[in-house]
């Protein structure tokens, strides 16, 4: 029988705590590491309805991208869902920023899903990529977009063809700068500012946001088969999270 802690250390393995951002909190954050699983829930966020989910299937753990502790907590108090995810008896392991930046993580998929090849890492911020695609207008990027990642796309029209993308999966915006001093024709992100498009424009290079949840969400089939693979005594299914956040 495998333990949380098991799980917790191949996570570890592959895209390791260590590397995560300094402001980050990844690793266990609800639960007991010694307690043994036999049924674990993927998912992008812990939300109400997560936890709701992960309890009616009997789910022992529950693994995140997104922490569920960010800041600092004085209280855990009934009306928050801190308390309710205590309340479960389920543990809760988030892989984050770690898990952006690892091999088969999180732009990786989001590279493999738009189909950029020749990729590689911007020394200067390691959360950024560089790569390139068949030459396409920005009608014919935003359709790709659109197709790959199931989203919406908000974006700043430069006229200009793409061919050398930078990418971040999340919120890159203000990556902006750096994807444009590395010679790429547009930023691939989840979510920019207002501003960030505005000063891109004058820059002369575009940024496409797609969603934060649309360019994350992504990486949970590939981390299922990971676990799977590794974990064949334990049942490993995907929570069923919508976005929150609509668009009309």
């Amino acid at each position: 029988m495998s333990t949380v802690k098991d799980i917790c250390s191949f996570l570890d393995s592959f895209a390791p705590f260590s590397t995560s951002a300094p402001w980050d909190n990844t690793g266990l954050s609800v639960g007991d590491l010694t307690k043994n699983v036999k049924k674990v829930m993927l998912s992008l966020d812990v939300t109400g309805d997560v936890i709701d989910e992960a309890i009616k299937e009997n789910a022992g753990l529950v693994i995140t991208h997104h922490p569920l502790i960010f800041d600092p907590v004085k209280s855990v108090t009934a009306d928050t869902l801190l308390y309710k995810a205590v309340a479960s008896g389920i543990s809760f392991i988030s892989s984050h920023t770690c898990l952006d930046i690892a091999k088969d993580g999180v732009n990786d998929c989001l590279a493999n899903a738009i189909g950029i090849k020749n990729i590689k890492t911007v020394e200067e911020d390691e959360f950024l990529k560089i790569g390139e695609i068949e030459e396409k207008t920005e009608d014919e990027f935003v359709s790709l977009l659109k197709e790959k990642l199931s989203c919406n796309v908000l974006y700043n029209s430069t006229g200009n063809n793409i061919k050398k993308v930078a990418f971040c999966s999340g919120s890159g915006g203000d990556l902006w700068g750096l994807a444009k001093s590395c010679g790429a024709d547009a930023l691939l992100t989840g979510e920019a500012k207002y501003h960030e498009f505005l000063d891109a424009s004058f820059n002369n290079i575009s940024i496409f946001a797609c969603g934060h949840f649309e360019t994350e969400i992504i990486v949970i089939d590939t981390l299922k088969e990971k676990l799977e693979k590794e974990f064949k005594n334990i049942e490993f299914f995907k929570a069923n999270q919508k976005n929150v956040v609509k668009c009309k």
